[in-house]
């Protein structure tokens, strides 16, 4: 009820009691006089006053409208495959100890029940050109910060929108929720090129219809580098991407979208040698990078995206889309490690400090990588969705084949195969997962001598995964 309205009954429930009042006004049994009708300035102070209550309610209204609180949980069975393998090794877990007081073999963790997200969105707008978006995660192993940016709009369209704090990358797969990911999870390409997602920064994009039909999409950011950690370095990373559909005409039965990205950063590169791979090893090179920039570019990547949607089918439409990334990342060869005090025993048995010095963090490595995904979705009716993805992923295009003996340099792909099952909020969803890495790598070793032999270097490690999930939107 809007304030005119109410205003409105106002005057009339008081008008009502105006009557009664002038009908009443008659001496009553006991003697007495019934009570007179209201003056018209105490008519007008009712009035204003059910006016002010009137303002307040509207206000907190409004605060209430302009906040918007969303978010999903997604409970998951995981289970591996593991006959060669210790499986997948759970965080914070401290291994036994066997009598004679040494740890036994990391503890396989073949099948668990775990929360893979737990996402809260808290949204706050400020009519149509600020918004404000906080979003943690939070699961068994934490709480761990997802979002917090501030967006603007300072034309109220998006013509021009500013973002800064914690956001997405700009990149399709990372823009794509968590809850709407059709194979539950990123693919291990884009993992490796936008680790965490998200970054702290900040973005300016526009969008721009040319003509009917054609509104391409720019973003440009500047961002830490580090994810959602702590800045450490002076450093920042640039990515822009520029995506736009085919005109193809509303009425078409196949829509597209294309799109190409560039990320450009780096570490700081202050050794006085780093790792790189010349022919077919792995050596230490002169670093010719100075200056206080040095290593600056030895993070970088070009993306070109694809996402094709046909409605062809009697049964439902059908989503083919995918991408291709190319470029390099440098990590460090080891971690730093701290001083330790302990004691020992001398000669006579006595207990003495020992001092075990710490080591400076290795030379840093620097990777030529690509690697691409594709996905096939097949929509039934409005409820099912049948779902395909091809992942592969070079973690060192200069190595091939026998060349390979880390699992650091080798080439993995992964196809998955499952279905996803809508009904009101919720998503019931089955994931099967086959990793492979490619033949001839020297990763496998034989268990007995502990290196590569023929019959171990072909051999597909029992590794597949089995993922269910119930996800619950609010």
């Amino acid at each position: 009820m809007n304030r005119s309205a109410m205003v409105l009954l106002a005057a009339l429930v008081l008008g009502s009691g105006v009557a009664h009042a002038q009908t009443d006004n008659q001496p009553a049994q006991d003697g007495t006089t019934a009570q007179t009708a209201p003056t018209p300035e105490e008519l007008k102070d009712a009035m204003d006053g059910m006016g002010d209550r009137v303002t307040t309610l509207e206000t907190d209204v409004d605060k209430l409208k302009s906040l918007k609180i969303s978010g999903y949980v997604q409970a998951d069975w995981q289970h591996y495959d593991q006959s060669s393998n210790q499986g997948r090794v759970v965080p914070g877990y401290v291994a036994p100890t066997n009598a004679n007081g040494t740890n036994v073999a990391t503890f396989p963790a073949k099948n668990l029940f775990t929360v893979r997200r737990g996402r809260v969105k808290i949204q706050s707008k400020l009519g149509d050109w600020m918004n404000a978006v906080i979003q943690p995660d939070i699961t068994e192993n934490g709480f761990a910060l997802k979002e917090a940016y501030v967006e603007l709009a300072p034309f109220s369209s998006p013509v021009l929108m500013i973002t800064a704090g914690s956001q997405n990358r700009p990149n399709y797969e990372v823009e794509v929720s968590s809850s709407a990911l059709e194979a539950l999870e990123r693919s291990q390409v884009t993992k490796a090129f936008y680790p965490n997602e998200y970054d702290l920064g900040l973005q300016l994009s526009t969008r721009y219809e040319l003509f009917d039909g054609f509104d391409p999409k720019l973003q440009v950011g500047l961002f830490n580098g580090n994810g959602p950690s702590p800045e450490t370095d002076s450093y920042k990373d640039i990515i822009t991407r520029l995506t736009f559909p085919i005109p193809f005409g509303s009425e078409s039965p196949v829509q597209a979208d294309l799109g190409a990205s560039f990320y450009y950063g780096g570490v700081p590169q202050l050794g006085d040698s780093v790792k790189k791979t010349v022919g077919e090893t792995t050596v230490n090179v002169a670093n010719d990078a100075t200056g206080s920039l040095a290593g600056f570019g030895n993070k970088e990547n070009f993306n070109i995206e694809a996402q094709i949607f046909l409605d062809i089918l009697p049964i439902g439409g059908t989503i083919i889309k995918g991408e291709f990334m190319t470029g390099r990342r440098p990590t460090l060869n080891t971690v730093a490690t701290s001083a330790t005090v302990g004691t020992r025993k001398d000669s006579l048995g006595k207990d003495i400090v020992s001092i075990t010095p710490g080591t400076s963090a290795g030379n840093l490595q620097i990777r030529n990588q690509s690697g691409f995904y594709a996905y096939f979705i097949q929509n039934v009716a409005s409820d099912l969705q049948i779902v395909a993805r091809y992942d592969m992923f070079d973690r060192n295009t200069d190595l091939a084949g026998t060349q390979v003996t880390s699992a650091g340099d080798a080439a993995s792909s992964v196809l998955g195969v499952g279905a996803n099952y809508f009904f009101g909020n919720m998503r019931f969803s089955v994931l099967y997962e086959m990793p492979t890495f490619a033949a001839n790598e020297n990763i496998q070793t034989d268990p007995a001598t502990k290196k590569p032999g023929d019959d171990y270097r072909t051999m597909d490690l029992k590794d597949n995964k089995t993922t269910i999930r119930l996800q619950y939107k609010f």
